[in-house]
């Protein structure tokens, strides 16, 4: 069941200004969505994520920049003469309609025949696993049912292209599991366009093929999600992806050498004068006292128990670190421990231009 005519998505100098606030919501967005490419958009409450989605479904309207949609400028056309579906964060079923009135409503406005209107609906309620449930009504249904329902209904119209506007946000948190694999094996099943707004890194890593992370309007970084995790572009995406996030420490120069959380270290290629370095909790390990390479030292300052592992916060000159540790036997708040690392892991960035060196 692929689309076909799923269609490339392009944003050139995207600004939307709404009156009375202090910056723009989004500044001179260019972004390039590929035919059948999905792309996630991240980032912190107000970074322009959802206004970016209104702007491309039509809801809202830019103060200057131009959206196409394939090869059609779209920026001024109606929400309703636009080839796109949008998912929402509410469901907004309607109460009284049965499960495939619901589905087929789409289409009946859109004048396709009830012969069609009744095979579409069937093949929709398939895909989703929702056949059972088409007699039913949105009361009679669970939050996940729901949703299912929900995404039946953009996904039905089959359209250029699919705006998902946090639409798990409202589920607990091993419904949100089960259904992020569900909704990535839906988007490759249906080769479709999609942007996918969300707050939920690991949503984002699973479900994009790129990962473009906004922050207060302007585009931070837009790349694959393994080179997000593994080389992003700012101090700020540093911090916004992984669980823990990325250890951030302000590091001095000292000629040929870095001193960072009470060790030294080679300095990187680089003629920027303040530096900050940065690791990932997964590259530090506790080490004895006869560990013979650079190892930071510390106090324990508290201990988070995950299960499988445990996230310990350790308190080092210059900041505090967070390190993952297997199981349940992690070290006591209060205990000094050594951290070791290996040097090709750290990150270096510009402590002035948070941006990576």
């Amino acid at each position: 069941m692929g689309f076909a005519m799923a269609a490339s998505v392009t944003l050139s100098g995207l600004t939307r200004r709404f009156a009375g606030a202090p910056r723009p919501a989004i500044e001179g967005l260019d972004l390039v969505v590929a035919a059948g490419e999905t792309v996630v958009l991240v980032g912190p409450s107000g970074c322009g994520k959802s206004t970016t989605l209104r702007l491309v479904a039509g809801l809202d309207r830019p103060d200057s920049g131009t959206i196409a949609i394939g090869d059609r400028d779209v920026s001024r056309v109606p929400p309703q003469d636009r080839d796109v579906a949008m998912v929402f964060q509410g469901y907004a079923l309607y109460p009284h309609l049965r499960v495939r009135d619901i589905l087929a409503f789409p289409l009946k406005m859109r004048g396709v025949a009830r012969a069609e209107r009744r095979n579409r609906v069937a093949a929709t309620a398939e895909l989703l696993a929702i056949t059972e449930l088409l007699d039913r009504r949105p009361s009679e249904l669970s939050g996940g049912e729901q949703q299912r329902v929900a995404m039946g209904r953009a996904i039905v119209r089959r359209p250029e292209v699919f705006l998902f506007d946090e639409p798990l946000s409202n589920l607990d948190a091993a419904l949100r599991s089960v259904l992020r694999v569900e909704v990535g094996k839906l988007l490759s099943t249906l080769e479709a366009t999609a942007l996918y707004v969300t707050h939920d890194q690991t949503e984002a890593m699973t479900l994009g093929h790129r990962v473009a992370v906004l922050r207060a309007g302007r585009l931070e970084q837009i790349d694959t999600p393994r080179r997000i995790y593994e080389a992003p572009a700012s101090t700020f995406v540093a911090s916004f992806f992984g669980t823990p996030p990325m250890n951030l420490l302000d590091a001095a120069r000292h000629g040929e050498k870095v001193r960072v959380g009470g060790v030294t270290v080679a300095s990187p290629p680089t003629d920027s004068g303040r530096l900050v370095c940065g690791i990932r909790p997964e590259h530090l390990g506790l080490v004895g006292d006869d560990h013979r390479g650079s190892a930071l030292t510390g106090t324990v300052a508290s201990i988070e128990l995950h299960g499988a592992e445990s996230h310990v916060t350790v308190a080092v000159p210059g900041g505090g670190v967070r390190l993952k540790v297997a199981g349940f036997a992690p070290p006591s708040p209060g205990d000094r421990v050594r951290l070791a690392f290996p040097p090709e892991a750290l990150h270096w960035f510009d402590a002035t231009s948070e941006r990576r060196l």
